[in-house]
């Protein structure tokens, strides 16, 4: 999330115009260590980057906010509080998460995070987006679990990653690497806790966060990674635009390492919330519906999904590369 950036990342529309603690809405990336297998990323996606390389961080983000969300006792217990609930979203059954019950808990938690930060923060702070389990994020990663071979030992960065959902599936379907990024660093401490409850945190898959801005960063700092994606991120017409510029850009990025797969690949989950601004075809180049989703939301309030039955596709762009040649 972002303004284009800083509304990215998150979403609901709703929550947007719903009455709200204060401060302003944006959505985005985030980081923090934690035990063996899971650190910040010190180039392109990072927590701890942003202040020592330059990394760029989303509006109204800084270093003293991302230290006080850091990844630690006190963050866990705030993203596992008892507004939320460990339980599976809907299209991933295999996945429990950390996630709110009821979607008019979001102003609740909310005010919690904002007290939370209150000695640190000038300002408000985004909506916690990362504790709904967005239907566009929900269709990538059950993509990724049907077809696990998208990801299977290759490196996978989710963009604007919210609870993770996606990224916990590529951790899940095989993937090797996998960087939840949200400029929101509380996302990855919901990562990270979601990590833990999937069972995931010391397993095979190397898992990182990140909180950079990368809309706002050079296509470079994606390069690491064999697989992008994103999911719910075109909810509103600049970040919509933004984010489908970005995504296609980095799927026709010509300096991309080539690792497991041979080539790129991008991925797009969206729900069409706003029909004017979602992705249609010709979006990026070679972009192909991959897949598509009905999603009968459990939980659903005025403030979240807002809607009891979604529909959402998954829109694919793969770019081969061949001797160091596109093709």
């Amino acid at each position: 999330g972002h303004d284009m950036a800083s509304a990215a990342a998150g979403p609901s529309s709703r929550v947007v115009a719903a009455p709200r603690p204060r401060g302003s809405i944006h959505r985005g990336a985030s980081s923090s260590p934690r035990p063996r297998r899971r650190r910040t990323r010190p180039d392109g996606a990072s927590s701890s980057a942003s202040a020592s390389t330059g990394a760029v961080m989303g509006d109204g983000w800084d270093a003293r906010l991302a230290d006080a969300f850091r990844d630690c006792p006190e963050t866990r217990a705030l993203v596992t509080c008892d507004l939320v609930t460990l339980r599976p979203c809907e299209l991933c059954p295999e996945l429990p998460m950390w996630l709110l019950d009821d979607g008019d808990d979001v102003l609740a938690l909310w005010e919690r995070t904002e007290a939370f930060a209150a000695a640190s923060s000038g300002g408000g702070l985004c909506p916690p987006y990362w504790a709904v389990p967005w239907v566009g994020g929900q269709g990538v990663a059950r993509y990724i679990l049907d077809n696990p071979e998208v990801v299977r030992g290759r490196s996978v960065l989710d963009v604007g990653s919210g609870c993770g959902v996606a990224a916990l599936a590529a951790a899940r379907a095989g993937a090797a690497r996998v960087c939840a990024n949200d400029i929101d660093p509380l996302a990855a401490v919901a990562f990270l806790a979601n990590a833990d409850a999937c069972g995931l945190s010391n397993g095979p898959c190397e898992l990182e966060t990140s909180h950079e801005d990368l809309l706002r960063a050079p296509i470079s700092r994606t390069r690491a990674y064999d697989v992008v994606m994103a999911g719910d991120v075109c909810f509103v017409k600049g970040l919509a635009e933004a984010f489908q510029s970005w995504l296609s850009a980095v799927a026709e990025d010509d300096g991309c390492v080539v690792g497991a797969g041979g080539g790129r690949t991008v991925l797009l989950g969206d729900p069409a919330r706003q029909t004017r601004w979602a992705p249609t075809a010709g979006w990026a180049v070679g972009a192909e519906r991959a897949a598509a989703y009905e999603v009968v939301t459990a939980a659903t309030s005025a403030l979240t999904e807002g809607a009891p039955i979604r529909k959402t596709t998954v829109w694919r762009v793969d770019r081969r590369v061949a001797s160091g040649v596109r093709v």
